[in-house]
């Protein structure tokens, strides 16, 4: 059963717009329970639910296909059902089973099996590329071809010199984030997790391996949960750029202006001074007494902003959506865009995540403001935990991201190194449609090559001023200028 078509489909009574943040820290809006819509802080939506049945099948972190497919056959709601599929597959191809499963074979079969699982025709892969490994590479290098370069908004390292430390550098509450990602990085094949996440590994699995032109990565802040330094030093998250300063772009945060706004604004300083800092990745939760902040504070979060123009800095990103466990889910809402987009026309801000599974809000603040042209999204984790387990899901929040917000302010990331080599995904977003029925359903757009090379590269290539160029192939590329 389908619903009447519906163009728009964010709801208005979803996010109040035009209300201006209080700016006191000590008002009603920062005490618990101050924002109570669609869940708000007395909800939180389950995002780990998505990772049951990820159990470390995946063992070779080089390889893109194992890691893929190991999560494709854990999925929650088809996973069982795909690997029977697969199962089966495996008597019919070129290669034995072990060897089908961790292949670009096996990774086609997984997105078959789920189209089959599901009655619906979310991949777009030809039955001919679960059985030959040439079919399989032919038809992956025409998708790159006619999909362009890939510019992966959202990466991270994850390691630390120091290590994580319990009671001595690392809170309870860090430690369990750490766990968090250490599961996710061992069920991705790094047998040692985040210690695996390091400068060394993301050129190795993101850069040269992995269809990864220019990666964006982004730092961790969380400075009261870590010893009073950032979770990922600064000058560690430097390694990255100096080793690659024409395929790497450094974003820098840890910034929490309810500690002190002066204090923030040096920082900011420090940043570009000191660091080859090109914007800023933020996070409104965080561990402070007052446990977070809005962006369309005009006392906290307005001066950063300003301080940004003074710096040269237009692009401002946030975590929006996935709320962690140890922080407020409130904070994880994206309606403080809505009054920050309008008051600073010059810059621009990127929901990271789409801010799911409140992405309907987002979507919301363009729907009803289509003359809004500074407001972005990326997809990172969004679409790596909803592709595989849930495709229905996936289709919904790209449906409804790019008939509201639109193709040129949908901008693709992995997550990666959290999600091993981000290969799979890219792979698998080249071949992912949304079905038919939900196009005449819902109104979407079909995700076409056309789009699909904005997602991929083209808008973060405007939006950072990428140059184009050619690789040592001879293949079109982007470079950092």
């Amino acid at each position: 059963f389908l619903p009447e078509r519906r163009v728009g489909v964010a709801i208005s009574s979803l996010v109040r717009l035009d209300t201006l943040r209080a700016g006191a820290p000590g008002s009603d809006r920062y005490k618990n329970g101050g924002l109570n819509h669609r869940g708000g802080s007395d909800m939180e939506f389950n995002f780990l639910k998505h990772f049951n049945g990820i159990d470390g099948k995946a063992v070779d972190p080089t390889n893109p296909y194992d890691q893929g497919t190991a999560y494709f056959t854990s999925g929650r709601d088809v996973g069982s059902e795909v690997q029977s599929r697969m199962e089966e597959m495996s008597e019919h191809t070129e290669v034995g089973r072990r060897d089908f499963f961790r292949s670009a074979c096996g990774f086609a079969g997984a997105m078959l099996a789920v189209n089959a699982a599901t009655g619906m025709k979310f991949f777009d892969v030809k039955e001919a590329e679960a059985r030959e490994i040439a079919a399989t590479g032919e038809v992956k290098s025409y998708l790159k071809g006619r999909m362009g370069p890939v510019v992966d908004q959202h990466t991270h390292i994850c390691t630390r010199k120091e290590g994580y430390i319990k009671g001595v550098n690392t809170t309870e509450q860090g430690m369990w984030f750490v766990d968090l990602l250490d599961g996710l990085g061992k069920a991705m094949g790094l047998p040692n997790g985040t210690s695996d996440m390091t400068v060394e590994n993301y050129g190795k699995l993101l850069l040269d391996g992995s269809d990864t032109d220019v990666g964006i990565f982004n730092p961790f802040g969380f400075r009261e949960d870590y010893g009073g330094n950032d979770m990922i030093p600064m000058d560690e998250q430097a390694e990255v750029k100096a080793k690659w300063p024409n395929r790497t772009i450094m974003l820098a945060g840890g910034l929490t202006p309810n500690q002190g706004v002066t204090e923030t604004l040096e920082r900011m300083q420090d940043y570009v001074e000191n660091y080859d800092t090109s914007g800023l990745k933020l996070y409104t939760f965080d561990s402070t007494p007052q446990k977070g902040w809005w962006f369309d504070d005009t006392k906290l979060a307005y001066p950063m902003w300003e301080k940004a123009r003074e710096l040269g800095i237009k692009n401002i990103g946030c975590h929006k959506g996935i709320p962690f466990g140890q922080f407020m889910a409130r904070y994880a809402h994206a309606e403080d865009f809505d009054r920050v987009c309008d008051d600073f026309l010059d810059l621009n801000f990127i929901a990271f995540h789409s801010a799911w599974p409140y992405h309907q809000e987002l979507a919301a603040l363009k729907s009803f403001k289509p003359q809004r042209n500074n407001l972005y999204c990326e997809v990172g984790s969004t679409f790596a935990a909803t592709v595989s387990s849930k495709p229905m899901e996936c289709a919904h929040v790209l449906g409804t991201l790019i008939s509201n917000l639109g193709a040129d302010y949908v901008l693709w990331g992995t997550d990666s190194l959290l999600w091993g080599n981000p290969q799979w995904q890219i792979d698998a977003f080249r071949r992912f449609q949304i079905p038919d029925e939900l196009i005449e359903g819902y109104g979407y757009p079909q995700l076409t090559d056309e789009i699909k090379t904005k997602i991929l590269g083209g808008n973060a290539a405007r939006l950072w001023n990428l140059e184009s160029a050619t690789n040592e192939l001879g293949q079109p590329t982007y470079r950092v200028a």
